[in-house]
């Protein structure tokens, strides 16, 4: 059985791949990895999961096995979590094939993969004109707004793709946020931009970090809670900047 072992903890280590690099909180992570080895057959799982690394152990078909697996990428894709967690409830008995279970994960990362490039763009700039309908946003503020939030989107994800630092990524992207609406402004004389700007970057202001930090706290994760909350704050810190940045060489 040594080959089902190691496709079982395959299995779990992927599975908290996806979760952690989609903003799961810590407890769902490791309770998703219990429910998805035990319904393939483990009498026995322990994992420890940190925003950085997952420790998994598991004992199945007569044998223990121990795997570690370092966390380099993390963003945010709550429809990626979902579906893992409908995933692993849907799954009764304890004979499901840790193989089979493991292509419908690797279809779930394909099909919110390919919704987050589709539609991340739009839901974007739908949101951060919402938003800035709520800080006063009138007339061509809005599309503005739009599509300055629309680029900021797209410039954030190509960065993160080419695998740039992630605080250079939000530092840059609050620039080119602070850049593209300055810009408007002199197109249209009298328009504000503060506004815009506030609109652009919401899109990336780290709101699902900063509450799963918190959860993370009260549910006494301390670690990981502490971590993700600094992180959620160096992110804001950072995207400040960049704007700031634009702001202070554009003004003066």
């Amino acid at each position: 059985m040594p080959e089902k072992m190691e496709q079982l903890l395959a299995l779990g280590l992927y599975a908290g791949d996806l979760l952690l690099g989609s903003g799961a909180e810590i407890y769902r992570v490791e309770s998703t990895i219990y429910h998805l080895l035990s319904a393939c057959g483990a009498s026995d799982v322990d994992c420890i999961a940190t925003p950085t690394a997952i420790h998994l152990s598991a004992h199945a078909y007569g044998q223990v096995g121990t795997r570690v697996r370092r966390i380099r990428k993390r963003s945010t894709n709550l429809g990626r979590v979902a579906a893992i967690n409908t995933l692993s409830r849907s799954l009764t008995g304890r004979e499901n094939d840790p193989l089979v279970v493991l292509q419908r994960l690797q279809c779930i990362e394909a099909d919110t993969e390919n919704n987050l490039v589709a539609l991340g763009p739009w839901a974007a700039a739908l949101g951060g004109t919402a938003f800035a309908t709520l800080f006063g946003a009138r007339d061509w503020e809005l599309p503005s707004t739009a599509l300055v939030a629309w680029l900021v989107f797209q410039f954030s994800t190509f960065l993160r793709r080419q695998g740039i630092a992630s605080l250079l990524t939000d530092f840059l992207s609050g620039f080119l946020a602070g850049l593209g609406a300055l810009t408007l402004t002199l197109l249209l004389p009298g328009m504000p931009y503060d506004r815009i700007i506030l609109g652009a970057i919401m899109s990336l202001v780290p709101g699902v970090l900063l509450t799963s930090g918190v959860r993370d706290v009260l549910a006494g994760d301390l670690l990981s809670g502490i971590v993700r909350t600094n992180e959620a704050l160096f992110t804001a810190a950072a995207l400040a900047a960049g704007v700031g940045a634009i702001l202070g060489w554009w003004i003066r």
